[in-house]
């Protein structure tokens, strides 16, 4: 799914994937036509093919799928081709996310270690890295769980009634 896609090709293949019923498991879309506005709380996992330099628009379009409504975890991969300027790209994101979570984060640190730790494992990654016909493919894989609260990246607020 691309910006060219027309809204009723788009809605339909974003409902195909939302709805539980559906043999639809699967969306490729650019980070671009994901990063506002639409719901995607049927996927499970996000692969990102592209790095961006500003990390705000890439948790944009992680976020369509942690939405409210959401009952799985989240999976995040960035798949980066080793000897190209994604690496460096992607280090430079990387720190610019870190240096704004150090700055501007109000998260108690020492409740955050613990929560980490409570991160669910992957198991479809750790059976592709188990796999050794697929061995070839890694050259390098960085673990970094993270446990992320969408709704306080964006200062959501629960009312109860």
């Amino acid at each position: 799914m691309d910006g060219k896609r027309d809204e009723k090709n788009r809605q339909s293949s974003i409902s195909s994937l939302n709805d539980p019923s559906s043999k639809v498991k699967v969306l490729f879309a650019s980070t671009k036509a994901c990063s506002e506005g639409i719901n995607l709380s049927g996927a499970s996992r996000v692969v990102l093919l592209d790095v961006v330099w500003n990390p705000a628009v890439e948790r944009q379009a992680i976020s369509r799928a942690c939405r409210l409504g959401q009952k799985k975890s989240v999976y995040v991969y960035h798949l980066i081709t080793s000897g190209t300027l994604e690496v460096e790209k992607y280090a430079q994101q990387t720190n610019k996310d870190r240096l704004s979570d150090l700055v501007f984060s109000s998260q108690d640190r020492k409740r955050n270690k613990s929560r980490i730790s409570s991160v669910f494992k992957d198991k479809i990654l750790e059976g592709m890295l188990d796999n050794k016909m697929l061995n070839d493919i890694f050259e390098n894989v960085i673990h970094q769980p993270k446990e992320s609260n969408a709704f306080s990246n964006f200062n959501y607020v629960e009312h109860k009634q």
